[in-house]
């Protein structure tokens, strides 16, 4: 089916990025060093008059980083990797809450490496709407190493494997060794109820699918970590997202818009994250990529076919 162009709000806040770049932002930034299993992790997110926004992990391993946080916990996340003696740095894509600090870690010495796709779309950085300025902020361009198919992580090696669905570019690294996962975006929650107008359903499941054939025990997402159990939990959320699947077409089926459609599975609406992103993240926009897939956003489309 065709590509449909993305709604007149959400294209006017892209536009007007050198706006929400100029003006600050009311928000303060966080970090604080964690323990995740038997993983180092620094846990950062943003606070807007004290609430606190959606937390996001980077972790050490050896001397290896895997991903980098946001940009405004610069000063600490290099202080961290410092401590650490970390060397190295892997992103697993290029949204800014991961590749941050990609920029910071190299000035300080730190080798940060990313596929061609994700090296492309950090180049040149992208119009960003408000909502990820105030909740991640916009990180300055960087140009990471590539990335081979195999990594080697702590005197173990890691198998590098493309998990698009929740962006393009998204990879994990799976470390059989140990049973470890390195998960990125690809997990999140076992019930998923809401995706960005960009994220293709069909990608995300033929991901999880290949994902939960793998024995991992712990699954290192960088939202919502499982230190054990981590192959049930993405067959949980493959078994959500099937049986989510198979309801949409039913309706469908019978006519029912994806806005009736919903309603009809109690989907959450108006939320206060749909609200912020007008739009952008939404129930109704996981049942248009079950039925159309997704709205490829051009400006990411034009980085990934770009020189460089």
């Amino acid at each position: 089916m065709p590509e449909r162009p993305a709604p007149r709000p959400y294209r006017t806040l892209v536009a007007i990025d050198a706006l929400w770049s100029a003006l600050p932002m009311p928000v303060r930034t966080h970090a604080v060093p964690v323990q995740v299993g038997p993983v180092a992790a620094l846990e950062m997110y943003r606070s807007v008059l004290g609430r606190p926004l959606m937390k996001v992990f980077a972790f050490r391993v050896g001397r290896t980083l895997v991903d980098t946080g946001l940009t405004g916990a610069s000063r600490a996340v290099v202080d961290w990797a410092r401590a650490g003696g970390a060397a190295h740095a892997i992103l697993t894509h290029h949204h800014e809450d991961h590749a941050g600090n990609a920029h910071a870690l190299a000035e300080a010495g730190v080798s940060v490496r990313a596929t061609s796709a994700t090296r492309r779309l950090l180049q040149r950085p992208l119009p960003l709407p408000f909502y990820e300025h105030l909740a991640w902020g916009k990180p300055p361009a960087a140009s990471p190493d590539l990335l081979p198919t195999r990594v080697e992580i702590d005197g173990e090696w890691a198998e590098v494997i493309p998990a698009p669905g929740h962006c393009v570019d998204q990879v994990c690294l799976w470390m059989p060794s140990r049973g470890w996962c390195f998960s990125g975006d690809v997990f999140l929650s076992e019930r998923v109820r809401l995706f960005r107008r960009d994220e293709d359903f069909a990608a995300t499941v033929s991901s999880l699918r290949q994902l939960a054939s793998l024995p991992i025990e712990s699954l290192f997402c960088a939202h919502r970590p499982r230190v054990a159990g981590g192959q049930a939990a993405l067959r949980a959320k493959l078994d959500h997202l099937l049986e989510l699947e198979a309801q949409v077409r039913h309706f469908h089926a019978l006519g029912h818009p994806p806005a009736v459609i919903v309603r009809d599975l109690r989907l959450p609406r108006g939320s206060t994250f749909e609200r912020l992103s007008l739009g952008d993240a939404s129930a109704e926009n996981l049942v248009r990529s079950v039925l159309f897939g997704p709205r490829v956003r051009a400006e990411v489309q034009a980085a990934l076919s770009a020189g460089g």
